[in-house]
């Protein structure tokens, strides 16, 4: 008779650093998906707030605008909110899927037969972080 051989893994003593990589690679993606929809989203308010300010300063500059309907006015308006609109959509959508990205690699993470406890902790980068400095000023006396 013959015995069937089954043998066990053990991640506690192989490191697996290809995986590790590709999780943190990972995580890096999707924080760069999340800065970009950051990015997006401030550039739209900023683009915005300039047509609408140089709207404004049409209208200030030209008097033959006052006495009709000011069309240049109302379309250099129109054109920043629907662009602030736009930007806005956009960020949220690119924000959106780069915490779907992060949360289908915790999942990964989470559930790879491949990783020990700590080299999940080391993918995910759950390491103790400084606090962040107060804002402001503490006065004692």
């Amino acid at each position: 008779m013959s015995a069937a051989v089954i043998t066990t893994f053990d991640t506690q003593f192989r490191d697996s650093t290809a995986a590790i990589k590709r999780y943190q690679d990972g995580y890096r993606v999707a924080d760069a998906v999340v800065s970009f929809g950051q990015t997006v989203k401030l550039g739209g308010i900023f683009v915005g707030g300039m047509i609408f300010v140089a709207g404004l300063v049409e209208f200030i500059l030209n008097p033959a605008e006052h006495t009709g309907f000011a069309v240049i006015f109302a379309s250099l308006i129109a054109c920043a909110v629907l662009l602030i609109l736009l930007s806005q959509i956009l960020a949220m959508g690119l924000r959106g899927e780069g915490q779907l990205l992060k949360a289908a690699l915790d999942s990964d993470v989470n559930t790879s037969p491949f990783l020990s406890n700590p080299q999940r902790a080391r993918a995910m980068e759950l390491r103790k972080r400084p606090p962040a400095p107060p804002i402001l000023p503490v006065w004692t006396e």
